[in-house]
């Protein structure tokens, strides 16, 4: 099952699902949290509440779309059709997340965030729990998945070099946010529904003689999980990287604006940042190909740790110099996101070979949990930790706050990183036993 290898066009039109994801993904990560306390009006500690209670909303969703992806039998298979049908309704509920209801109470305009948040994250998580499943179910080649792994970072971070285009245009030339951000989440939407759909098109589910077979039990799927070792591992290791990593793009604004007085140089510090990615993405799945996604990841972290204490020490009062900052922070990071996605399918033949049970949908939906349930993690911290440096929107920040934002930006992402990097010293999955795992299994499905 899966065992052929892979076309460019097929790699490629796997990655450009990311493309459509991080239109989404970036979005939100990136302004959702500015959008609430700069453009709703929320404090900063009910932003970062309402932000967190809908990643933790994932808890129940992402597990349990991975339940029922893995029970789907269809005529396109298992995950493609949640690429067919949810598109449109997660247009809409993106758009939803972006509304400003007009002069109404802080209470209702919390309320409605939340609601927003509520409805978006449970049909994004109808698609890209299953889209990321598919994946695993493509190829079983380590190096097949690490190409598709590279192509889809490639377009991820595509993706959020247009978030940032398209939201820099938007800003610029509307005087009015609400109207801005509405009109990006429509355009957006409309872009990201187009390309989910070829996606659809080109990505074709192997057949799979054990799709008749009825599929294990809960019970039988959480006891298959125990035995998982290397699941476990990164599962921890990509908790702790993205809890620490996503506080860097969600305070560029807040640096550029207050400390530098410069938010347009903001918006090109997030261009670069992702822009950087495109560059690295190409170098990081090279190396993965020639060495292994373990040393990858390590390599990654020494090199965003040194690029995070020379944010911390760098005296530059002009933007460009700290853009370079943020260039070479981006360069380390993009080591996560080859890493990241390559691993998790060879976790699933790992756990097929020690338990007899193979988990696709399953692991894919409890890691999107631990990441989404990280990102609200670092929301909650975010603003409580703005409060304390005594951060107020819209007003010029005292010298004491702006150093506070500075140690925020370095040293959670930094504490986050580095205990990412001792919990994949552990990782026991080398090319070569990964290999052997699958030519086992293989031999046993013959046989």
């Amino acid at each position: 099952m899966g065992s052929a290898r892979l076309s460019w066009t097929q790699k490629i039109g796997y990655g450009s699902g990311d493309f459509a994801f991080n239109l989404y993904w970036q979005g939100v990560s990136l302004y959702l949290f500015y959008f609430y306390t700069d453009v709703l009006g929320l404090p900063n500690a009910m932003a970062g509440i309402i932000y967190a209670v809908g990643s933790l909303w994932d808890a129940v969703t992402d597990p349990a779309m991975g339940y029922v992806a893995e029970r789907t039998r269809t005529r396109w298979g298992r995950y493609r059709p949640y690429l067919l049908f949810t598109p449109l309704p997660l247009a809409f509920s993106y758009l939803l997340i972006f509304w400003h209801p007009g002069d109404v109470s802080i209470t209702t305009i919390a309320v409605l965030a939340l609601t927003g948040q509520f409805v978006f994250r449970t049909f994004f998580t109808m698609a890209s729990t299953p889209y990321s499943s598919l994946m695993a179910r493509l190829t079983q080649d380590a190096n097949d998945r690490a190409g598709m792994a590279g192509a889809r970072m490639l377009f991820a971070y595509a993706g959020g070099f247009t978030v940032v285009v398209l939201t820099g245009a938007m800003l610029e030339a509307f005087g009015d946010e609400r109207r801005a951000f509405l009109l990006i989440g429509l355009m957006s939407g409309g872009l990201a529904s187009s390309v989910f759909w070829v996606c659809f098109y080109i990505c074709k589910e192997p057949d799979d003689a054990r799709a008749a077979a009825p599929p294990p039990s809960l019970v039988d799927s959480l006891t298959s999980l125990r035995s998982n070792i290397p699941f476990f591992i990164v599962l921890a290791s990509i908790l702790l990287m993205v809890c620490g990593t996503t506080l860097i793009g969600k305070t560029i604004l807040y640096f550029f604006e207050y400390q530098l007085g410069d938010r347009n140089a903001g918006s090109q510090a997030l261009m670069a940042f992702a822009a950087t990615g495109l560059v690295v993405i190409p170098i990081w799945t090279f190396i993965t190909i020639k060495t292994s996604k373990r040393f990858v990841w390590l390599a990654g972290s020494f090199v965003s740790v040194l690029a995070l204490l020379a944010l911390l020490v760098n005296p530059a009062h002009t933007p460009e110099m700290v853009i370079w900052n943020y260039v070479a922070i981006s360069a380390g990071t993009g080591a996560f996101a080859v890493t990241f996605w390559g691993m998790l399918p060879d976790t699933v033949e790992y756990g097929e070979w020690k338990s007899g049970i193979r988990l696709e949908a399953t692991i894919f939906g409890l890691v999107t949990f631990a990441q989404k349930g990280a990102v609200a993690l670092s929301a909650v911290l975010l603003g409580f930790l703005l409060d304390v440096i005594g951060y107020r929107a819209g007003q010029v920040q005292s010298p004491e706050t702006l150093d506070g934002l500075r140690l925020v930006i370095v040293l959670v992402p930094l504490v986050g990183i580095a205990a990412s990097a001792l919990c994949m010293v552990f990782y026991p999955l080398s090319p070569q036993r990964h290999a052997d795992i699958v030519q086992q299994l293989g031999e046993e499905n013959t046989t």
